[in-house]
């Protein structure tokens, strides 16, 4: 902002820079009108230090820009930045009958795996447990291929023989999805094993989790076969 405090009607002989009240110094252009002053235009913000040049008032100043080039390898660049991961699963349903009886808990059974797989460079966060009963397995991932191959092509030895196989989160979602319906309304009175047995004429539950919302619940009911969904497909 540039702020002229030179009065026409005013003697000249005696002015001094001043700046309005309630306008922030360091950002404030001050002319004065002195007539033994030979620089015209001093700029209060420190931070900048152009010189003045009465003959260059008013005049923008061009400045060269490099033109910006993409990267030759931007697509790489931006691969690396989210590395794949190698899904491996071990079913509990077929562990070796040895192991279930020295790992008894979810806990021991994990810890037994990380302290076998951590052998692998690109191993990546802790093994878990996911699900319950025939369906409860041991999830692990890799960051490398080639480990994720060795780790899959046999049983391990140093795990009493436990198998890893190949396991993608996504097409289990979706076959999960494929088998699971989705209730509305249900009573607060009745509970999960309840609204369990009561779709259990229809297929095998194999999950069932209900969600309280306001006045009633939410129900996610899962059968073990897509089959069981299409009773309902007319509803």
């Amino acid at each position: 902002m540039n702020v002229d405090i030179t009065s026409p009607s005013a003697p000249a002989p005696t002015h001094t820079s001043t700046v309005p009240s309630g306008l922030p110094v360091n950002k404030v252009q001050v002319l004065t009108s002195l007539h033994n002053t030979t620089t015209p235009v001093e700029t209060v913000d420190a931070s900048i230090h152009a010189p003045s040049n009465t003959d260059g008032k008013g005049k923008a100043v061009a400045f060269d820009i490099p033109e910006r080039q993409p990267s030759p390898d931007g697509n790489t660049a931006a691969i690396k930045s989210a590395p794949s991961r190698y899904h491996a699963a071990a079913y509990l349903r077929d562990v070796p009958d040895a192991f279930k009886a020295k790992f008894t808990t979810n806990r021991s059974m994990c810890d037994e795996v990380d302290c076998s797989l951590f052998r692998y460079s690109s191993y990546g966060a802790r093994a878990r447990c996911d699900e319950s009963g025939d369906n409860k397995k041991i999830l692990v991932f890799f960051y490398n291929q080639h480990d994720f191959t060795d780790c899959v092509s046999s049983p391990r030895a140093d795990l009493l023989d436990l198998v890893f196989t190949h396991y993608s989160p996504a097409d289990v979602k979706l076959s999960d999805e494929a088998k699971s319906l989705f209730v509305t309304d249900i009573p607060l009175f009745l509970n999960e094993t309840q609204v369990r047995q009561a779709f259990s004429r229809y297929g095998t539950v194999i999950k069932c989790k209900l969600t309280p919302k306001k006045h009633y619940y939410n129900g996610h009911i899962q059968f073990s076969s897509a089959d069981a969904i299409t009773q309902f497909n007319d509803i």
